[in-house]
């Protein structure tokens, strides 16, 4: 099974509105990755991203953070299709190290969402 197979979802309870959901966990042992989108027409189900992040340990393993966030990056959006993502990959050793990569659908944006958010 690949990867993405394993990022399941649900339908969207309610998606005439935007809002945010944050999930965290450590694909590999060091390594932290955190998602953050807002939902179009699905949502992510938590056990299908606690899958999804023990199938990342061999990509955390080998691979820089940035590569690894460009792949859960492309992950997320073929799976997913969210409004807007960011993706953060954390690593403190050998040095601390910190990649963020979001995107969002064309003209989507919702400035008062990103307002709170930088408040958050």
């Amino acid at each position: 099974m690949h990867r993405r197979e394993l990022l399941t979802t649900a339908t969207n309870p309610d998606a005439r509105h935007d809002y945010l959901v944050e999930l965290r966990g450590e694909p590999a042992p060091g390594t932290r990755l955190t998602l953050r989108y807002v939902p179009d027409r699905a949502v992510a189900t938590p056990d299908g991203v606690a899958a999804y992040f023990g199938a990342l340990s061999g990509t955390a393993a080998a691979a820089g953070l940035e590569s690894l966030a460009v792949a859960v990056l492309d992950d997320l959006n073929n799976e997913l299709i969210p409004r807007w993502v960011e993706i953060t990959v954390e690593r403190t050793l050998p040095v601390p190290q910190r990649v963020v990569i979001e995107d969002r659908q064309p003209g989507w944006d919702n400035p008062h969402l990103f307002a709170r958010m930088r408040r958050v």
